[in-house]
């Protein structure tokens, strides 16, 4: 039987969560987000994190929800297109801004197709990241998809165009953001060369919210698949015997509970708003994976 509800430590995790909105949001839409999880997981740490590593950053919001509660922090993605634009959020924002307005002003269909043929390795660091926020605001349910050879392919959602950035809360990420390191790596070299004895990582790997594991869509040009869920499930108790803390996020399925099941599981409620297909969205099970431990020092 799963634990369904969050253990709690009394006089070191915190019981106590804050209002979304008192908090930076996510600049881009990503498939998976954990904003509306983000309090939940918070209770599972301790009130005051020193070192906080997170190896498959997304959207962000969860080191977003933290950003009172930690000093030293690592964020990476194994997307270098997207740790690209939080570096430009973070050291060039106000010329992201305008290249941000101009999209904007001239956006269409023939525009949305123009930037999305262009080769963001051709481009400098901040038009590449204005280039992915442009097509993460105004692609089809806000998909990150990339073929075989890496290239972005998601189409046009709509031609009307969305709103493509709220200033003041790209000031406060950018705020954030210059207390973090920035790196676009594997997850598994991250973490072997970053983690140490009591840091708090939180693992967020791509997966499916089924029954069983799905073929994940590309998000990079490699796959996300079975044999990779295993070896972050051997990287997970690495990081426990290392002396570490990690909390994963995971599809609540029984594949996950016989990779996990010598660890805490609690089971969340989590509304998926983006998914390629309509009947994905909702509310849906996942698991809260902790370690199975009375106290952390």
């Amino acid at each position: 039987m799963i634990v369904c509800e969050p253990t709690r430590h009394p006089g070191l995790f915190s019981d106590l969560t804050r209002p979304l909105e008192n908090v930076p949001k996510p600049f881009l839409k990503w498939v998976g987000g954990k904003r509306t999880l983000a309090p939940h997981i918070a209770e599972l740490m301790p009130n005051r994190i020193n070192r906080y590593l997170e190896p498959f950053l997304g959207g962000g919001s969860v080191a977003f929800y933290l950003w009172e509660r930690v000093g030293e922090v690592h964020l990476n993605d194994a997307n270098a297109e997207l740790i690209n634009a939080y570096t430009a959020v973070r050291d060039d924002l106000p010329a992201l801004m305008d290249i941000l307005d101009d999209h904007a002003n001239h956006h269409d269909s023939d525009r949305y197709y123009a930037v999305r043929s262009l080769d963001p390795l051709t481009l400098a660091p901040t038009q590449r990241a204005a280039r992915l926020i442009y097509l993460n605001k105004n692609c089809f349910n806000g998909l990150y998809r990339v073929n075989r050879f890496g290239q972005f392919n998601v189409p046009l959602g709509s031609a009307r165009g969305q709103t493509l950035y709220d200033k003041t809360n790209l000031e406060a990420v950018r705020e954030f953001l210059k207390r973090c390191q920035l790196s676009a790596e594997s997850y598994d070299t991250f973490l072997t060369n970053q983690a140490k004895p009591g840091d708090v990582v939180y693992l967020d790997p791509p997966y499916a919210p089924v029954s069983r594991y799905s073929d994940f869509k590309r998000y990079t040009q490699d796959q996300f698949r079975d044999d990779d869920q295993v070896e972050l499930a051997k990287l997970y108790d690495w990081l426990v015997e290392l002396g570490a803390y990690p909390i994963l996020s995971n599809s609540c399925c029984e594949r996950t509970r016989e990779l996990y099941g010598k660890h805490l599981m609690n089971i969340v409620m989590a509304n998926r708003a983006v998914n390629k297909d309509g009947k994905g969205r909702g509310a849906v099970p996942e698991l809260l994976v902790q370690p199975r431990r009375s106290s952390w020092q």
